[in-house]
């Protein structure tokens, strides 16, 4: 078997061969389908061969920023196995930490060097034109058509209008231009425009006489025999049926020949290999700290020179990426924008790009007529178009993002085109570079660049056809949300689609709420779209498109619209919004929301929502430390939940409860509910265990740690807290994973005195949090950080860290889950020196503790306050502080809070020796 492979590097191992260049995975001798993360995941192991890859390090290389769980890798890696069949064994499972390639590699450079190639001085036999400029982020691209095009006699640069696929031919050709002995020449033929023109544009190429008539491409050909020579064939789109004959003549007749073609389409010849040039690399965030290298920022920077901002230079590369985005890397666009820039400043043109074409309009004088606007390059591929592939071509233009072949049949079939229209369609467009084709897991994907999506859409309303279309596509993305198969959002997969389907879902919220659209529909469509962005944990963009549908509601009432409708999609729409105000903060406007969802609730008899009001009027009231109010909620939610025929309503109702009388310091009564349910909540099935923004298996096991942990039974709460991590994880819920972390783990380690596992858990929420910017957990995740770092000595961490975390957490900062952080953070200080910080944290927590009765916290914090007065210089009152630390001992163990009277009880030996 040959595992040489033409472009660069071939890996070898068992019976696979792995061509990373050309994406090729050989069994056997047989080329075998993969997706494309399967390919990346063995290639990321090969790289790192003899290594353990750690899961979150491959779940950053395959997924990104996206939110996916352990089961995406898992599926993979099945993938993965099943297709490398007996070589499976080349991947070893490290349990507990990753995955290492141990496989006998074999690595075959094919064509590295050229050997036999001839290396001559160049003569006035090589025509092509001189370098104006450097190439700019194609050094990947480069290279492997250095090494490509010795071995491949026909090699076509396939690429949408202003990819760059001329500028990269051209360097290419200068590149391996010493390697054919007669010479390399250059033919462009855009300005030509019938194929009568193309024997002499060919003979002016190649330096021979001129010719006239198509018949004449004939009579070149065998003035060529016996000669080595390398052509590169510019544009051949246009006339792509006679450039094909000519250069299948040509390589038939001279084998030293070599043809290198750039074309917005292939030429579908033998022995034809056709090379995608790829837009620019591009940063996958705007703020991603590594922009500068990035291929697409690079180039922009160049062409806009010493222009470029220098007084804030990290906004004005920020600004850069946004619009490199935008333009999605397309070279030709980002020089326009460039030039653009010198005039109206990068802002300007960041916010010009929602009418692009209007705005890059100045390009090079001397550029070729289609090259010298952005609109003037799309139009040459759309006007090369038939008509009925122009109309499937505008119609595309309603997806925002990707699709299959049966989403769009679906969507685009009428009268005027059947379901085998549309495929065939497809296949030209895909063809033309116009749609781009992307190799998924299961069925191939489509999506029209965002460029190329905003002239479709600027013709579909040229035809006065836009808003029918627009309605259609809100309609029919409002039917996929409602499909069963839809719903389950909790699962990995779930997870995966819906952000497959968030820009087309975007759209179709921003045509539905715009004035041209339908209101009606856009508030369905919003409350279709609530349950996956909260799943996703997007819960700004949630709360914004609620508080729209809301606003629309309110002008609806004054119209002809049913009230049994209104109270419903009212009750949605509150009950959302509360829910999503949750992870800001507890305050008036949460509550608010909730009552108002609780209200129409009522009114409709509608339990579900009834409890989804009462819960989250239970959580304010609970982190508002109203302790007293919140176990009459709890109350509530029990009677109701009786009603329900979700098993989990009822643990929930229990659940509540016992955090409730735990708040108040009746430790028997929380205990008792506790261990009631955690039998119980095994029996909740997949479907229910996310009811209420979070997994209620992680919760029981949550809260019961929390409980043991102040009973002094540190075995038990650090197993209940790896148990709740452990449920979150099962789902890859990431919410539930951060709040196990930072509300279990965190507080049970810490009070066991394992600092190893307090650290562990504190990076894996900061991971976590990477991937989740939810604020809450941000916060949470910066203020355990900060207590690590204040205890290790670095004074800073308390300023920079502690306290701005401690802002954005709000009165929630004193809820009792979080009462040994704020005890171990006044002590950290006191060690310092910082006793006036450490005195303030501790008198406001007391404070708010004795108003809210909040019980149990009140031992442990008086405890912390006489260690302050203790560590600190002044050592005054001793004897008032000692008779405090007695008087904390004695009631924490009437009380049963036995871990704040052994920490009592260290505490006074500490300082006034033994009892």
């Amino acid at each position: 078997m040959d595992t040489q492979d033409p472009v660069g590097v071939a890996f070898t191992f068992g019976e696979t061969t792995v061509r990373p260049a050309r994406r090729e995975l050989i069994r056997c001798g047989q080329c075998v389908e993969i997706g494309g993360r399967a390919y990346d995941l063995l290639l990321l192991l090969i790289e790192h061969r003899g290594k353990t890859v750690s899961k979150d390090r491959i779940m950053e290389a395959l997924w990104g920023l996206r939110v996916v769980g352990d089961n995406a890798l898992e599926s993979q890696m099945s993938i993965l196995r099943r297709i490398l069949e007996s070589d499976r064994s080349a991947i070893r499972t490290i349990a507990g930490k990753g995955y290492q390639f141990v496989g006998d590699l074999v690595e075959n450079v094919a064509l590295g060097h050229v050997t036999n190639a001839v290396i001559r001085t160049q003569t006035d036999r090589t025509r092509f034109p001189a370098q104006v400029s450097a190439l700019i982020g194609r050094e990947v691209e480069l290279d492997e058509l250095t090494i490509l095009i010795p071995s491949r006699r026909l090699v076509t640069l396939v690429g949408a209008g202003g990819i760059g696929k001329t500028r990269l031919a051209l360097e290419t050709l200068r590149t391996v231009s010493e390697r054919y002995e007669d010479g390399v020449f250059f033919a462009e033929l855009a300005a030509i425009e019938s194929s009568d023109h193309l024997s002499s544009a060919m003979a002016s190429a190649l330096g021979l006489p001129p010719c006239e008539g198509t018949k004449d491409l004939e009579k070149i050909v065998p003035r060529l025999q016996g000669k080595q020579f390398l052509l590169l064939i510019d544009n051949c789109e246009h006339l792509v049926d006679c450039v094909a004959y000519f250069i299948e003549t040509l390589l038939r007749l001279v084998p030293g020949a070599s043809v290198l073609a750039t074309s917005r389409e292939s030429l579908r010849i033998t022995g034809e290999y056709v090379y995608g040039v790829p837009s620019l690399e591009l940063p996958s965030s705007d703020d991603d700290e590594n922009a500068n290298t990035y291929g697409a920022i690079q180039l922009m920077r160049d062409r806009i020179g010493s222009d470029f901002p220098r007084s804030d230079e990290r906004h004005a590369i920020t600004t850069v990426v946004r619009i490199c985005r935008q333009l999605d890397g397309i070279p030709l666009a980002i020089e326009l924008a460039a030039a653009c820039a010198v005039i109206y400043g990068l802002h300007g043109v960041s916010e010009g790009l929602n009418n692009r074409f209007e705005l890059l309009r100045h390009g090079s004088r001397t550029a070729l007529p289609r090259q010298q606007t952005l609109r003037a390059t799309v139009d040459w591929s759309y006007e090369l178009l038939p008509g009925k592939w122009q109309t499937v071509f505008n119609q595309l233009g309603v997806f925002a993002g990707t699709f299959t072949l049966a989403t769009a049949q679906r969507m685009l079939e009428t009268n005027q085109f059947s379901s085998e229209d549309i495929a065939t369609g497809i296949a030209v467009l895909v063809n033309k570079s116009l749609v781009v084709a992307k190799p998924a897991s299961q069925d191939m994907c489509y999506s029209l660049l965002d460029t190329i999506r905003a002239y479709a859409r600027e013709k579909l309303e040229q035809s006065g056809t836009f808003r029918g279309w627009s309605e259609r596509h809100a309609r029919y993305m409002l039917q996929i949300l409602s499909k069963s198969d839809m719903r389950p959002y909790d699962t990995t997969a779930g997870v995966e689609l819906l952000y497959t389907l968030l820009p087309d879902l975007r759209s179709a919220l921003a045509w539905s709420t715009s004035d041209d659209g339908e209101p009606h529909l856009a508030i369905e469509l919003t409350i279709a779209v609530i349950t996956p962005l909260m799943k996703a944990g997007l819960f700004d963009e949630c709360l914004a498109r609620v508080d729209t549908a809301l606003q629309a509601l309110s002008m609806m009432r004054d119209t002809a619209l049913a009230s049994e409708v209104a109270n419903k999609w009212g009750m949605k729409l509150h009950a959302a919004r509360g829910a999503c105000l949750l992870f800001r903060d507890s305050g008036a406007h949460t509550n608010k929301a909730f009552a108002s969802a609780l209200k129409f609730a009522e009114a409709n008899g509608d339990v579900d929502y009834q409890l989804r009001g009462l819960w989250g009027n239970w959580a304010c009231a609970h982190l508002n430390g109203r302790h007293a109010d919140s176990l009459t909620l709890a109350s509530r939610i029990a009677v109701t939940a009786s009603a329900s025929d979700w098993l989990v309503d009822r643990i929930v109702a229990k659940r509540l409860t016992a955090i409730s009388h735990l708040c108040l310091g009746n430790l028997d009564s929380a205990r008792v509910q506790l261990d009631h349910i955690s039998a119980e909540a095994t029996r909740i099935s997949p479907a229910e265990r996310i009811r209420f923004l979070y997994d209620e298996r992680m919760l029981v096991n949550a809260a019961s740690s929390q409980a043991l942990s102040v009973l002094g039974l540190h075995t038990d709460a650090i197993k209940n807290a790896e148990d709740s991590l452990g449920r979150a994880s099962e789902l890859s819920h990431v919410p539930s994973i951060c709040y196990a972390l930072s509300e279990a783990i965190c507080p049970s380690a810490l009070l066991a005195g394992d600092d190893s596992r307090l650290n562990d858990a504190v990076s894996e929420l900061e991971h976590a949090t990477r991937r989740y910017p939810v604020s809450t957990w941000r916060a949470r995740a910066e203020m355990w950080r900060g207590l690590i770092d204040l205890r290790s000595g670095r004074v800073e961490a308390y300023a920079s860290k502690i306290l701005p975390a401690l802002a954005t957490i709000g009165n929630a900062r004193y809820s009792v889950v979080l009462t040994p952080f704020l005890t171990e953070t006044a002590t950290a200080l006191a060690r310092i020196g910082r006793r006036d910080s450490a005195d303030k944290m501790l008198q406001d927590a007391i404070e708010c503790a004795i108003n809210t009765g909040t019980v149990i916290a009140v031992p442990e914090l008086r405890r912390a306050s006489a260690e302050v007065v203790l560590l600190s210089s002044i050592k005054a009152n001793a004897d008032a502080i000692e008779a405090m630390l007695r008087e904390v001992i004695i009631v924490s163990w009437q009380k049963g809070l036995v871990e704040w009277a052994r920490r009592g009880e260290r505490c006074l030996e500490q300082f006034f020796g033994p009892a």
